[in-house]
């Protein structure tokens, strides 16, 4: 593990992903990676909830070169100790413009009819993940602490930012915006500049993807329901008919 993130997800981390996997030569873990991938969920939730918060860093982390938003950046401190020879980035953003995209996220993916129905359904990667939204994000002992009004969660938002500020020792520490490209990373890490152009991905005008994609994996549960039932019909009616 070559960088630590401590900045909250949408501060511009998908791009920073991508950004440092293009530095490190290695994957950046990411929220996506607990929504994707059932095997991740299940690490975390078992950590989480079974395991009273004691992390196997390694086995989650092994391969990976950077870790970005929620639930990593939550134990950045943790992974300062666990790997005291990487660096800290904590990505920044105004505070109105964070609590807006946030409440994109929150109101196209998080509250959608589909979201909410697959994250009911038992063991799958939807529903550990809601599992670790609710914990580690909106509740008491998460990001959030619990609270609801956007103002509120401004403020929490503002006391992380300042409080990594003052944790992290300055030679150790990178505040950055995403709008600043590629400069700040690279003299930070003590990298050259890449002659391509900076991955700016996830912009909150585009979270219309990620609904369409938890839509077709909903339209894909459906077909597969629908296919089970209809085979188990016409084998009932083939040998029993």
């Amino acid at each position: 593990m070559k960088v630590i993130c401590a900045g909250w997800g949408r501060t511009g981390t998908r791009s920073l992903k991508y950004a440092l996997e293009h530095l490190t030569g290695k994957p950046s873990y990411h929220m996506q990676n607990i929504l994707l991938s059932k095997k991740d969920a299940i690490k975390w939730h078992t950590s989480i909830f079974n395991h009273n918060e004691k992390f196997n860093w390694e086995d989650i982390y092994s391969g990976y070169g950077a870790c970005l938003d929620f639930p990593s950046c939550n134990y950045y401190k943790e992974l300062m100790d666990f790997y005291p020879g990487a660096k800290v980035i904590l990505t920044v953003r105004d505070d109105k413009s964070w609590i807006k995209s946030w409440n994109v996220l929150n109101n196209k993916v998080l509250k959608s009819f589909t979201f909410r129905f697959l994250a009911k359904i038992p063991f799958t990667s939807f529903k550990l993940q809601k599992d670790i939204h609710n914990e580690m994000i909106l509740g008491k002992k998460g990001a959030f602490q619990g609270v609801t009004t956007d103002k509120e969660k401004m403020k929490k938002f503002n006391d992380w930012n300042n409080s990594v500020t003052k944790y992290v020792p300055k030679d150790r520490l990178l505040v950055y915006q995403v709008k600043d490209g590629w400069g700040p990373i690279c003299s930070f890490l003590d990298l050259p500049v890449p002659n391509i152009t900076f991955p700016y991905k996830n912009k909150t005008k585009d979270m219309g993807y990620m609904s369409l994609f938890i839509n077709i994996m909903f339209i894909v549960l459906i077909i597969s329901i629908i296919s089970v039932i209809l085979s188990s019909l016409f084998f009932g009616v083939k040998y029993f008919g």
